[in-house]
């Protein structure tokens, strides 16, 4: 019985911080969406504060794509490109939203 106790109390506990993680990174994502129409310096200095955060339980190939988006966002905005860093927007903006997307809380991504 006692087993029994610890194992409903620890699922609890994760079932607990899958919750407090997908809400986390939502208003990240949120935030990254709203600032990406703003300031860039601003917005990689964001990214940069929250990435690590993003990390823990997002898969790297997403979060090397956004951030290599970003990066190229700065590049074409300082060389005047606004076909391309649009371009690079849009495809930040579709990571992040991969990002989202992949700790949405649902059913499926608690067990």
């Amino acid at each position: 019985m006692k087993n029994f106790i610890i194992a409903v109390i620890l699922l609890v506990l994760m079932i607990g911080f899958v919750t407090v993680n997908a809400i986390v990174i939502d208003n990240i994502t949120d935030k990254l969406i709203e600032m990406a129409d703003g300031d860039i310096n601003e917005l990689e200095k964001y990214w940069e504060e929250k990435y690590y955060y993003i990390s823990m339980s997002t898969h790297l190939d997403i979060l090397e794509q956004a951030d290599i988006s970003l990066v190229e966002m700065k590049s074409y905005l300082e060389s005047g490109n606004e076909e391309e860093y649009l371009a690079a927007k849009q495809r930040f903006l579709n990571a992040v939203d991969e990002i989202k997307t992949g700790e949405k809380l649902v059913f499926y991504n608690i067990f």
